[in-house]
């Protein structure tokens, strides 16, 4: 017989596992939809990457010859930045802080700003199959003074001005990389025959990225740079920066592996605490197939 005073209890025990069973079909509800965000941005980012890439390559493909050493390639790339065709001008609110390539090389302003004109060098001599990398010129508090790009010419990179439409070379006409350009009389040289260009930009210190930006950016550099000194050489991160199409992807990857861990640790959870086994997606789909089988027979 069961006691009176017991019902209560069972009652609320009852309610309690059904307020669960609720709370953890949220929880599976919101890291599903968690899952399935970080794929849409993925599938997202790959289109407007493709979508680039397709746009930049027959951009390039007219102005870089097709067949050619890496010097001519590359100085047919920067003859189009000195004689560039006429451009629009852009009449949209902060269009100067745009890194949207195609945006650029359809804009005159924008070609004229040292970052923008070297994200376009960027992106235009990949299509070219051109290996590059952003260079930063920094004043001695540590800002970016000016932004340059460094070319790989056989075995040496070489150091352009993209803004300037030019290669850094010396009196003999030889290409000059960024340790050459640190002494001072042979920087004096080269920037002779670069009218317009400002000798405060110097190559005393140079960077490939900037983590200032980011927080403890300059506790990070300095960890980085005494555990693997090489490491900023050792891959072009520069090129992440420039390349706005790739951010949804790699932002999207670690959106998708957490919310699949998310999703993992409430269901053990669940199991452990109520001991249930929510039916997983490929189990909802077999349930679905066999009941559009068994309808339609």
């Amino acid at each position: 017989m069961i006691m009176e005073d017991s019902l209560p209890g069972r009652m609320r025990e009852k309610g309690a596992t059904a307020d669960s069973h609720r709370g953890f079909a949220l929880g599976h509800f919101a890291t599903r939809a968690w899952v399935i965000f970080a794929l849409g941005l993925f599938v997202y980012g790959s289109i407007w990457n493709l979508s680039t890439r397709r746009y930049l390559k027959g951009f390039s493909d007219a102005i870089i010859p097709l067949e050619g050493s890496e010097q001519e390639r590359t100085e047919a790339l920067l003859r189009w930045f000195r004689h560039e065709p006429q451009r629009l001008e852009a009449s949209g609110a902060g269009m100067g802080g745009t890194r949207d390539t195609v945006i650029i090389v359809r804009d005159a302003r924008l070609l004229k700003v040292c970052g923008s004109a070297t994200n376009a060098f960027i992106n235009l001599a990949a299509t070219a199959d051109l290996k590059t990398r952003r260079l930063l010129l920094l004043a001695k508090s540590g800002t970016a003074m000016h932004v340059v790009a460094e070319v790989k010419w056989g075995d040496r990179w070489v150091v352009v001005d993209p803004q300037q439409g030019g290669v850094f070379r010396d009196h003999l006409g030889r290409a000059l990389s960024k340790e050459e350009l640190r002494d001072p009389m042979v920087f004096r040289d080269a920037i002779s025959g670069m009218p317009g260009y400002n000798p405060e930009y110097t190559f005393e210190r140079t960077i490939h990225i900037h983590l200032r930006r980011i927080p403890f950016g300059s506790f990070l550099r300095r960890t980085l740079t005494h555990f693997f000194p090489g490491w900023e050489e050792a891959v072009n991160w520069s090129y992440i920066p420039e390349n706005p199409s790739l951010w949804p992807i790699l932002i999207s990857i670690p959106l998708f592996f957490l919310g699949m861990i998310l999703n993992w640790v409430l269901g053990w959870y669940e199991r452990k605490k109520l001991g249930y086994i929510a039916p997983g997606l490929r189990a909802r789909l077999l349930r679905a197939g066999r009941a559009l089988v068994y309808r339609s027979a």
